[in-house]
């Protein structure tokens, strides 16, 4: 069995079921897979929010404590709700689960049998923060109350965000490290006390040998000294009558399985058997190793929770934790005992490349969003490419309030610096851009597309019109058609092939003439001069970089340059066919070039009638002054 369902209503950041119509659903209604379940997402946008639903429904194997406080009720436009409702489904029952819930099972109209835990809150006194909560089972929610051993059966195991691993590992009290080791089976016999103080035979049992160590300890000559000190010199001057006063040193507990766990601690040593304090990465490794340990040797629903996994780790180490984890969540562990269902969450680009497409949930704006097969409009090519080149730096887009995709480095590089300079800067917005390459732009974009509500994220891609204006020469054309030798209808019918894969939040932008360093030079004169002295640098870059003396001596040759053209009143088209000249024939870096135009920026005024129309229009619509 494994947790497919989660209801939630009026809990933080979910708000009410429709109740009439033209009502926006604003609760959480998400399904799991029995595997790997990896909640991806800005900052505040629900994740941890899930994660304490299921806390509070299903409550956690650690001794922690969650006690629902007035915050935990959704805030809307009428107030703060007084109710909210968790719902936790399992599925995917065998036999013998069947059997343990017998008498707490709903079955569906297919004959399935689900097992649904209901937790309801309800305000009572919000001054003194008093919150009456029931947990019960069935589809409604009036079924069985869930009793103490169902309950402890379905408790999930909870690894809290910049965790102290360190202090989790430690013996004492009630220590987690405690609770994980008398969990895991080979412990059960160690609870027997074995040791015969009359005997030979050393004990081997945990209890048998504290008992022992207790027996050796009171017996000790240094430990008997001070007891029989206490009692002659000081205790029998206290006595009174016939109440004799002694006393006995012993070790501070009782000899329990419990005990002698919670005096164990697990750390991390070298080759040489040498201790060494650890950093914090390494213990938080270690520390959810140990919980998986436990895990896959429970027999039910095993259901791990984990927020940020990656909290102290570095990436390598990051991508070999994920790795484990879903290796756990995969197959049947020792003993052929249930595979671990995982349900994290994550701001790392490292974690979400290295997961499959298909285990990724986007959280957006209180919305969740599965991204598994069938949902989105990703073909099964779309979900293997993805695969093999969704890196570090593509993974960025999940964690984005808004994407410009992009085919090149230059624009990758120029864009954010444009939109800064016209007074939209990406980073005050949550724009992220991602170069994808030509032919990877709408296999990135789909996973944004989707049937029924769409993911509330713009993204905007950004692609060459590669139409080439007349009297473009032959080297530098190619095979490119020449805007001057087609008429309206086929250059609109060429354009809109450019957007075919449009839908949804997803809108492509095209280049308005060819390419985007032919239009910044063609649109206005302002750019023209900027992008002539960027690609000047870039040509002297290609034999040694220029430095300051050099940079002021290529820009003003190449203002005098632009300054002829515009005594000759040569056209804008003719001077932006000689500046893209070196970048077509490959005499300069395209890239190289963005950098400088970038920097070139930080001195140079523009304005928005100076810009390209279509990127002018493309970060209007990421920083959401255009509708979709």
């Amino acid at each position: 069995m494994y947790l497919a369902r989660l209801r939630v209503e009026n809990f933080r950041v979910f708000g009410a079921a429709t109740q009439g119509e033209g009502e926006r659903d604003t609760s959480l209604d998400l399904s799991f897979t029995a595997g790997t379940n990896v909640l991806v997402g800005e900052n505040d946008s629900g994740k941890t929010a899930i994660i304490d639903a299921i806390r509070l429904c299903l409550q956690t194997a650690a001794t922690d404590y969650y006690r629902v406080s007035q915050d935990d009720f959704h805030l809307g436009k009428d107030g703060r709700a007084e109710t909210f409702t968790i719902v936790c489904g399992f599925t995917a029952l065998s036999t013998e689960e069947q059997a343990v819930f017998l008498e707490l099972l709903t079955h569906d109209s297919q004959g399935a049998a689900w097992l649904f835990v209901t937790f309801r809150a309800q305000r009572m006194d919000s001054v003194r923060n008093r919150v009456s909560v029931t947990t019960r089972t069935g589809a409604d929610g009036n079924g069985p109350t869930l009793d103490g051993a169902a309950r402890e059966l379905l408790r999930a195991t909870y690894l809290r965000p910049l965790r102290d691993a360190e202090a989790e590992l430690r013996s004492g009290r009630g220590s987690r490290l405690s609770q994980i080791l008398a969990g895991y089976p080979a412990m059960k016999d160690q609870g027997i006390d074995d040791y015969d103080p009359e005997g030979d035979e050393p004990p081997s049992t945990l209890v048998g040998i504290l008992r022992r160590a207790e027996h050796d300890i009171r017996g000790n000559g240094a430990v008997s000294a001070v007891s029989q000190d206490i009692n002659s010199a000081y205790l029998q001057r206290f006595a009174i009558g016939e109440d004799v006063l002694r006393a006995k040193i012993s070790v501070a507990t009782d000899a329990t399985l419990a005990r002698a766990l919670e005096r164990l601690e697990l750390n991390l040593f070298a080759e040489s058997d040498e201790w060494t304090r650890r950093g914090l990465g390494y213990n938080n490794a270690l520390f959810m190793a140990a919980e998986l340990l436990l895990l896959g040797k429970s027999e039910l629903a095993p259901l791990l929770l984990i927020e940020e996994p990656e909290a102290h780790l570095h990436p390598q180490l990051q991508a070999r934790i994920m790795d484990l984890i879903r290796d756990k969540a995969q197959v049947p562990q020792d003993g052929g005992t249930a595979p671990v269902q995982v349900i994290l969450t994550t701001h790392s680009p490292n974690l979400a490349s290295s997961t499959p497409v298909e285990c990724l949930t986007l959280v957006a704006r209180g919305r969740t969003f599965p991204l598994r097969r069938g949902i989105t409009h990703l073909t099964d090519e779309d979900y293997a490419f993805l695969t093999r080149f969704l890196d570090v730096t593509k993974a960025n887009m999940f964690f984005a309030r808004g994407l410009a995709m992009v085919e090149g480095d230059a624009e990758a590089i120029f864009l954010p610096a444009l939109a800064a300079a016209l007074g939209m800067p990406f980073h005050e917005h949550g724009i992220s851009v991602v170069n994808v390459g030509h032919v990877g732009l709408f296999r990135y974009s789909r996973v944004f597309q989707r049937s029924g509500e769409q993911i509330p994220v713009p993204i905007a891609c950004v692609r060459d019109r590669d139409l080439v204006p007349a009297g473009t020469s032959e080297k530098m054309r190619g095979s490119l058609k020449c805007w001057a030798e087609m008429n309206d209808e086929e250059i609109a019918a060429h354009v809109a092939n450019l957007a075919i894969n449009d839908s949804g939040p997803v809108k492509t932008f095209v280049s308005n003439w060819w390419t985007l360093e032919y239009d910044l030079a063609a649109t206005s004169w302002t750019m023209a001069r900027l992008m002539h002295r960027a690609v000047k640098l870039a040509s002297v870059a290609e034999r040694s970089w220029p430095d300051a003396v050099k940079t002021q001596q290529v820009i003003a040759r190449a203002d005098k340059v632009v300054d002829r053209w515009v005594r000759q009143k040569v056209s804008l088209e003719q001077a932006a066919l000689t500046i893209y000249r070196p970048l077509k024939l490959n005499s300069a870096s395209k890239s190289i070039t963005a950098q400088f135009a970038a920097q070139l920026l930080l001195s140079t005024p523009v304005t928005r009638g100076d810009v390209p129309p279509y990127l002018l229009n493309a970060f209007k619509y990421l920083c959401g002054e255009v509708a979709p």
